[in-house]
């Protein structure tokens, strides 16, 4: 089977794919990998072929920048526009240039990918998607990305979701879908389909695959058949790393850790890093603060604080009791794959979605802001560390990840997506 991989040159989009990518290889197929330059060794130590952006807009910032004047909803919306809309011509471009020559059975793309969904209605292969966000729907018992509420569970809970719900369909979608039909219209094809919204295009109606389990994922009551839950999708550690000179001292640390990272995307060390090296700067505790600090924003640090640019989760979180993030999705599986609570602080991108889901799973809590205060970070720390509940809901999420073999169920699936519609 000849599959293309298409995801935005951004490292939440990346990584999920790579252990998938490295499975399908293993499994005998022939993968070719469409995304940044920036990643191509990734890529390559997959053994997928890479192909790099060309017409495809190479964006380095998440989420686009909002038309110039605008506010509130309307910069939401432009936002949206340029981050998924209007990449597709480009996308489709390099597509169709890419299948001239590697004729693909199957595209597998991120939610910013859309351009797989034209090519199709253009006669091209068939797609899946890979989620990189939780599952976020119009169902009545989901609220809003940029929610906080738990999942609604009787009908006056779910009053709010359905007024949030119909106004997407009445003044987010009408926006998002007369750019989706313009250019549309410019490859000679029909409008979108009335009967789906918009946005729906970020998720292919073949085969949606979402890399954690319905444990770490708001129930609703239907549940499309072609969205399956197959783990989370994390990479082997690393054989080998540059380990900062007090790494032994980590390792041989009897006491407990306080993990803190600023995260890929939103990494302004005085949101987080900063805040919360102040905060437990007197605590019985050794902290581990990792994200860059490029304009030594967090001078001399405590004598029981550690940094580091980056470390690999893989290696970090064994020794960790608690991290504290701005609820980058990849990093919150990572981190109940290993059984660590956390502590979440975001609200850009898909933040706020991902700390809601922290909070009513149990394994951590949900601080509504992304600017949290020291008192506020000292106090959630005493209670994670205090609280037992959290290291236990923490480690039911880790023995239930444990039941998936995530690359192998995603190869699986995409296999029989692959006989199905070939």
């Amino acid at each position: 089977m000849k599959l293309l991989i298409s995801t935005l040159p951004a490292t939440g989009h990346v990584n999920p794919a790579l252990p998938l990518a490295a499975r399908l290889v293993e499994r005998g197929h022939e993968v070719l990998w469409h995304t940044g330059e920036a990643y191509a060794p990734q890529v390559k130590a997959t053994g997928a072929r890479f192909v790099p952006y060309d017409q495809a807009a190479d964006l380095r910032r998440l989420p686009a920048e909002p038309d110039p004047g605008t506010k509130g909803m309307a910069a939401g919306v432009s936002a949206l526009r340029k981050l998924l809309i209007d990449r597709m011509p480009g996308q489709l471009a390099d597509y169709e240039a890419i299948l001239a020559d590697f004729p693909a059975d199957l595209l597998v793309t991120d939610m910013c990918a859309v351009g797989a969904a034209t090519l199709r209605d253009k006669g091209g292969p068939a797609y899946a998607t890979l989620g990189i966000n939780p599952l976020v729907t119009t169902d009545p018992e989901i609220p809003p990305f940029t929610s906080s509420r738990p999942p609604a569970t009787s009908f006056v809970a779910q009053l709010p979701n359905r007024l949030a719900h119909f106004l997407t369909r009445r003044v987010l979608d009408p926006k998002l879908r007369a750019a989706l039909d313009t250019h549309r219209a410019g490859l000679g094809l029909p409008p979108f389909p009335r009967d789906r919204l918009a946005l729906d295009i970020t998720r292919s109606p073949y085969l949606h695959l979402m890399p954690t389990t319905e444990a770490f994922e708001f129930p609703r009551r239907r549940m499309a058949p072609h969205i399956h839950f197959v783990g989370p999708l994390l990479p082997d550690p690393p054989a080998a790393f540059d380990a900062p000179e007090w790494w032994d001292e980590l390792a041989a640390h009897e006491g407990r850790v306080v993990h803190v990272t600023q995260g890929t995307v939103a990494t302004d060390p005085t949101a987080l890093l900063r805040p919360a090296v102040e905060a437990l700067a007197e605590e019985d505790v050794l902290v581990v603060a990792t994200g860059p600090d490029p304009a030594g924003t967090l001078g001399a640090l405590p004598d029981n604080v550690r940094w580091a640019p980056f470390i690999p989760h893989a290696r970090l979180l064994p020794h960790v009791s608690v991290m504290i993030t701005n609820a980058g999705y990849n990093g919150v599986l990572t981190a109940l794959a290993h059984g660590v609570p956390l502590i979440c602080a975001g609200r850009t991108e898909d933040k706020t979605a991902v700390s809601a889901r922290v909070a009513w799973s149990g394994a951590g809590l949900d601080l509504r802001t992304d600017r949290p205060d020291a008192p506020t970070l000292r106090r959630a720390v005493r209670t994670v560390l205090t609280t037992p509940s959290y290291r236990a809901a923490a480690t039911r999420l880790r023995t239930d990840f444990a039941t998936h073999d995530a690359p192998t169920e995603a190869s699986e699936l995409l296999e029989e997506l692959a006989t199905r519609t070939g």
